[in-house]
C-alpha cells in the first residue's frame, strides 16, 4: 500500500499513525494525498473518501426534530438524555446527524484507516459548520474499559451481509467492507455494552427483517427498510 500524492504535514501524519496502529490493506492500492482530504484507492479500481463539508447526501440530510426522526425516537427523543456513545462509527453518517439533532455525540471507529478519514475531515471542516461530535480511535470494548465518562444511550450500527440501506454507493461500499470487514463480534460487543453498564439505553440498528443480534429487545422503532432495537433498563 502506497501513501502517494505530495509530501505534506497531513500525509506524514497518517504514516505515522498507520505505523503506530497496524492493520490488513492488502486490499488497497493507494491512499492519495493530491487533494485536500486523502483519497483511498482499492486494487480494484474503487475509490472513496469522506468529505462532511460537500458530500450533502450524507452529511446535510433534510431533518425533522429530535421528537420526529426515527432513529432519535430510539434514543428516547432526548428525554432520557443527550448523551450518544456511538460504538461503531463507519463513515460517521448517524453520529454527525445525531449531533445536529442536538444531541452530543462520542464515536468511537477502531479501523485506524477510517478513523483517520473521520478525523481528517473533521479537522478540514470550518468550525461553524461543526456540530458536537467527537471522533475517537478505539474499540467499543476497550474504550468501555477504561473511560470513566458514562452516557445517557449506546448506538451501534455493525456492518452486517445483508445490509439493504447504504451510505456509499455499492463500489465505494465493497471497498468499505473491505476495510472493516463484516463486525462479526457484534453480539460480543452488545454483551460487554449491556454488561458495562455505561448507559442507560442500548439502541441497535438492523435490517428491518433480520434477527437480533444479542437476544430479544425490550422493544424495537421500527422504519421501511431498518429497524432499531432497543435494550433499556440497564441502569
Amino acid at each position: 500500500m502506497e501513501l502517494s500524492g505530495p509530501d505534506s504535514e497531513l500525509k506524514a501524519e497518517w504514516k505515522i499513525f498507520l505505523k503506530a496502529h497496524p492493520t490488513d490493506l492488502r486490499s488497497i492500492e493507494k491512499i492519495d494525498f493530491s487533494d485536500v482530504l486523502p483519497v483511498i484507492h482499492d486494487l480494484q479500481g474503487r475509490k472513496f473518501s469522506i468529505d462532511f463539508l460537500n458530500d450533502k447526501r450524507n452529511y446535510h440530510k433534510k431533518k425533522g426534530s429530535m421528537k420526529t426522526e426515527l432513529i432519535s425516537k430510539a434514543l428516547g427523543g432526548g428525554k432520557k438524555g443527550r448523551r450518544i456513545l456511538d460504538l461503531s462509527a463507519g463513515l460517521g453518517v448517524d453520529a454527525v446527524f445525531l449531533s445536529q439533532l442536538g444531541y452530543t455525540v462520542t464515536a468511537l471507529e477502531r479501523n485506524p484507516v477510517i478513523y483517520l478519514a473521520l478525523h481528517t475531515a473533521w479537522k478540514n471542516l470550518p468550525v461553524e459548520n461543526r456540530s458536537d461530535v467527537k471522533f475517537i480511535f478505539a474499540s467499543a470494548e476497550n474504550f468501555l474499559q477504561q473511560t470513566t465518562e458514562s452516557f445517557d444511550s449506546g448506538y451501534f450500527d455493525p456492518m452486517f451481509p445483508d445490509k439493504k440501506k447504504s451510505a456509499l454507493p455499492k463500489q465505494e461500499m465493497i471497498l468499505f467492507k473491505e476495510l472493516v470487514g463484516a463486525d462479526d463480534d457484534s453480539s460480543q460487543v452488545i454483551q460487554k455494552c449491556l454488561q458495562s453498564k455505561k448507559f442507560s439505553r442500548l439502541v441497535v440498528k438492523r435490517p428491518i427483517k433480520a434477527e437480533p443480534l444479542f437476544s430479544k429487545p425490550q422493544s424495537s422503532v421500527p422504519g421501511k427498510l431498518i429497524r432499531f432495537d432497543i435494550y433499556g433498563g440497564l441502569k
